[in-house]
């Protein structure tokens, strides 16, 4: 009885022809590496910056836990005024611990992903892999055989898809943060150093020095000079508060870019590329088992 028209293996010459094609540039790109090149230094340089970042919110939080503890202390003629940043650097404070921990976790997740697509493109993986690319061949050019052997031809497909997994996760991964993520990420990271030197310029005045109980009282013209120095500084130490609170808000939102970026990063994008490649996975194994 002959077999469904569906269950046939491509018999036309055509279809054979690209299918060995496709076969012999997987090959070369398995051995020749180009694929896991480009998805190498793409990664790498997203791993860069993710440590980068890193880096600075260590910083960043080490800066804030300083300057919430100084005092500006203004004695304008005798009367004492003290100013503090701890009010307007709590709220930025709490959310660059949090993205700290973020980062370290979205560098270390860069990090697996390049690991992984170094051990699936070692010689061995691709010495299993060619051999189960000349057995694809075989399989193509004798329909008889994968009728016959249809395991084979899905082994064949298993083997494809593992050996190119994670070396099609770090491309697609490196060419949309290039394309797309890149500047905006780098935006960002100028905006957190600028909050940084904004932020160890504030710490830096720290209190003024008391008077010298041993100098001689000030007459009254060193007086009024003082109060007006006194006051002078007060208004700026005022405007260069006021500076900080515009500088904090402007932080936590390119803090939540950030995250934001790091979830696609090494979140939805690799989950949304295993998804894709599972689902061309499941259609490549249902038409090898309706080739057998």
């Amino acid at each position: 009885m002959p077999d469904h028209p569906e269950r046939q293996p491509p018999a036309n010459v055509f279809q054979r022809l690209l299918l060995s094609c496709i076969v012999a540039v997987l090959v070369f790109c398995a051995w020749s590496g180009v694929l896991e090149t480009s998805a190498d230094s793409r990664l790498e340089s997203t791993l860069q910056r993710a440590l980068v970042t890193a880096a600075i919110a260590r910083g960043l939080n080490g800066v804030i836990s300083v300057a919430q503890g100084t005092e500006i202390a203004i004695q304008p003629v005798g009367v004492g005024v003290t100013l503090t940043a701890g009010e307007i650097l709590d709220p930025l404070n709490d959310l660059v611990e949090r993205f700290s921990w973020l980062a370290l976790v979205a560098a270390a997740s860069l990090g697996t992903q390049l690991l992984l697509t170094e051990i699936f493109s070692e010689p061995v993986i691709s010495g299993i892999f060619t051999v189960s690319a000349l057995l694809a061949l075989a399989l193509i050019w004798s329909p008889g055989l994968s009728a016959r052997h249809s395991w084979l031809l899905r082994t064949v497909v298993l083997v494809i898809f593992v050996r190119f997994l994670f070396t099609t996760v770090g491309l697609v991964t490196g060419w949309v943060d290039a394309w797309v993520l890149a500047e905006r990420q780098q935006v960002a990271i100028s905006g957190l150093t600028t909050a940084q030197e904004d932020i160890e310029a504030l710490a830096a005045q720290g209190s003024t020095t008391p008077a010298d109980p041993a100098l001689p009282a000030p007459g009254i013209r060193e007086r009024f000079e003082s109060f007006l120095d006194s006051s002078r500084q007060l208004l700026d130490i005022e405007a260069q508060l006021q500076k900080l609170q515009t500088r904090v808000e402007s932080s936590i939102d390119q803090l939540m870019d950030l995250i934001v970026l790091f979830l696609v990063q090494t979140l939805l994008l690799p989950l949304a590329t295993l998804w894709l490649s599972l689902a061309a996975f499941r259609s490549l194994w249902q038409w090898a088992s309706r080739s057998g």
